[in-house]
Formats: structure tokens, C-alpha cells, sequence
């Protein structure tokens, strides 16, 4: 099926789990993301990578559904529940998870190995060209810094042409001239697609650059609903 323009990702889940701390906790929301991009805060503890990964189908929740528009990725009364890999989801993480042994090229066709050769080489050198990074496609994924890497991930992600995105802390660690080049063509990129974001962060200049639309998380449950940033 053929994504949906502009249909929002739409989150109502419950899972109980043992926190950080070994005490009982439990994430209990219901959201309706709208494309674009949607800053994720929270302390530590607050639930925002369980809840990335009740949306990602890394983990099952207890009750509830998750869907864009006629999509229906989980719903518990339905006892529907697609596959990780079905998903249309891009994830990046705080770690990096390239292949060291792979050209960043390698690195970012590997998630669309199966696109006829003609259409993955023309995807790999557009999103190689909108994240700056075509010098580097010879380069092994170990040979290059952590910023480019960076960027090399992001693109490894978007080059699926996900229907959302999930971005857990992916810029934790790296100088702020790095983050405002990333920053610049995460922007660029968002301008160019209509798909909801989910964007955690603990910077206020990340939130800021980026964000349309703002959830605070605090204790597994929301503090308000999806507001625009401000």
C-alpha cells in the first residue's frame, strides 16, 4: 500500500515494565503525531525510547494500537501485530550501528537490497548528495569520523523512504558545529517529505532548529497534548 500524504501517526499504547531503578513502570499514552517533526522531552526514566520502541514493534506492548492513516502496524483488540522489517520505519539511534567492513555506499543501499539495481543506485546518490557525504562513498564505515558517521546513518535510514521516523538522541556527543551542518539538511530533508518525525532530544537548540510540535514525557504518561514548539 502506498503511503498516505500527510496522515499522522497515531499511538495508543500501554506496557508495563521494570524500570531502570528495578521498580514497577508503566508507559501509558495515546498520541496523534502530524507530519513533520515532533520533539520528544523528558527526564530519564520518562519512557521516550520504550515508547520508540512500542512504535518501531522492538517491543510488544500490553494493549492498545499503532497505525498512519490505513496502516495498522498494532492493535492489540485485533491482534494485529507487522514485523519490525514491515514496518516502514527509520530508526536511528544514540550508538552507531554501521558495518565497519562496508563502504559507506554498502552502508546506506544495505537497507534496500532488494529495489531493482537501477532505482537503489539512483536513491543511494540522491540521499548521498542531500546529506553532503558523496566523497566519502568509497570509504570503509570505520574509517570515518563520528560526525560524518552520523550522517551516514541518517542516510542509511532515509534511504528506505520510511512512512515515520524515529530519531532517539542520534547527535548525543557531537560538537555544535557538526549538529548546525546536520541540523541543515535533516531540515531540508523534513521540507522535502510529508511523514511524522519523532525526535528525541535534550537540546533546547536541536528543539529549537527543528522542531514544529512539542510532547513532554514524564513518568510513562504525557504532559499535555502534541503542542506546537515554541
Amino acid at each position: 500500500m502506498g503511503r498516505e500524504v500527510g496522515a499522522p501517526l497515531q499511538v495508543r499504547v500501554r506496557k508495563a515494565r521494570q524500570g531502570a531503578d528495578r521498580r514497577p513502570f508503566v508507559l501509558d499514552v495515546s498520541l496523534e503525531i502530524p507530519p513533520g517533526i515532533t520533539i520528544l522531552f523528558g527526564p530519564s526514566g520518562a519512557g521516550k525510547s520504550t515508547l520508540l520502541d512500542c512504535i518501531a514493534g522492538l517491543v510488544q506492548p500490553d494493549s492498545g494500537s499503532v497505525r498512519v492513516g490505513r496502516e495498522i502496524w498494532f492493535d492489540s483488540a485485533a491482534a494485529i501485530s507487522v514485523p519490525v522489517h514491515r514496518r516502514k520505519i527509520g530508526y536511528v539511534f544514540q550508538s552507531l550501528a554501521l558495518f565497519p567492513h562496508l563502504t559507506v555506499e554498502e552502508n546506506i543501499g544495505y537497507g534496500i537490497a532488494r529495489v531493482p539495481a537501477r532505482e537503489k543506485a539512483q536513491r543511494v546518490d540522491e540521499i548521498l548528495s542531500a546529506f553532503r557525504i558523496a566523497e566519502l562513498r568509497h570509504r570503509k564505515g570505520g574509517e570515518i569520523s563520528g560526525g560524518e558517521a552520523q550522517r551516514v546513518e541518517l542516510a542509511r535510514s532515509l534511504v528506505t523512504e520510511p512512512h515515520v521516523l524515529l530519531l532517539d538522541e542520534p547527535m548525543t556527543g557531537l560538537d555544535e558545529d557538526l549538529k548546525d551542518h546536520i541540523i541543515e539538511d535533516l531540515r531540508a530533508w523534513r521540507e522535502a517529505r510529508n511523514i511524522p518525525i519523532l525526535y528525541v532530544t535534550h537540546s533546547r537548540t536541536e528543539a529549537q532548529a527543528l522542531g514544529d510540535h512539542t510532547v513532554i514525557l514524564h513518568a510513562g504518561t504525557t504532559r499535555g497534548a502534541v503542542a506546537p514548539s515554541g
